[in-house]
């Protein structure tokens, strides 16, 4: 399959389940975070937004490399995902070892954990920027999604399009939907705590354990993580599927 058609398939699979009868945000904007690392070609991706008091959040992210990343930036103020928050414009570093002076809390941290590059793109909603994509890479150089038409931006537009669905047979604020997504994100996080813990699992792996779990049960994965944090599913009933 030519990357053409594979870019075309995944849009086209990501843009069905929006207008499909219901969906689970959360586990959506995780889906488009795999989907923007494979079709972009890097090692990794995640999706930072602002709450209701403009704080930056980590919402979903391809791996847990990632989000520990995405929380570091957050923690300090600094990095690719702040600076393309605060400008508006995409951010590109093509090699994070010579970065350090740029984001000395950052980059460091970065290479580390053996990401050399990195793209942040604005999630725009009416002028306004409401969060970013951002895209790591363990190659220097050219940098993320170098081949072929861009696909980040429009999965970042994607992004604010999940965040903005009409749910709940009423309209909500952008507010109401990034609160919503951040809650069950919350509670998604809690419980992969839960399995990785009566399991003995990374927290990867008992993300995958949570989603089979929604998968088989026909629910979205933020209902799974609200029965396993609330006591209404068992960890072991999940862990032995």
């Amino acid at each position: 399959m030519t990357r053409e058609a594979r870019v075309n398939e995944a849009f086209a699979g990501l843009t069905g389940t929006l207008v499909g009868p219901g969906y689970d945000t959360v586990e959506f904007l995780h889906r488009l975070t795999e989907v923007c690392t494979a079709l972009s070609g890097t090692a990794g991706a995640g999706l930072v937004v602002a709450d209701r008091h403009g704080a930056l959040r980590d919402v979903a992210y391809s791996s847990d490399l990632v989000r520990r990343l995405e929380s570091l930036q957050i923690a300090i103020g600094e990095g690719p995902c702040p600076d393309c928050r605060r400008t508006g414009e995409q951010v590109v570093e093509h090699d994070l070892d010579l970065a350090r002076a740029r984001w000395p809390g950052f980059a460091p941290k970065a290479v580390e954990l053996g990401f050399r590059s990195v793209r942040a793109v604005p999630l725009r909603l009416d002028g306004r920027v409401m969060g970013t994509l951002d895209v790591f890479d363990v190659r220097t150089g050219a940098g993320p999604d170098h081949e072929g038409p861009d696909v980040v931006q429009p999965l970042a537009d994607l992004a604010v399009i999940a965040l903005l669905q009409r749910r709940y047979g009423r309209e909500r604020t952008a507010a109401e939907e990034i609160s919503g997504a951040l809650a069950d994100h919350t509670a998604i996080e809690r419980a992969k705590g839960v399995l990785a813990e009566a399991g003995g699992l990374d927290m990867d792996t008992a993300f995958e354990v949570l989603r089979s779990h929604a998968r088989r049960s026909g629910g979205g994965v933020a209902d799974a993580a609200h029965g396993l944090v609330e006591g209404r599913l068992d960890p072991a009933g999940l862990l032995t599927g």
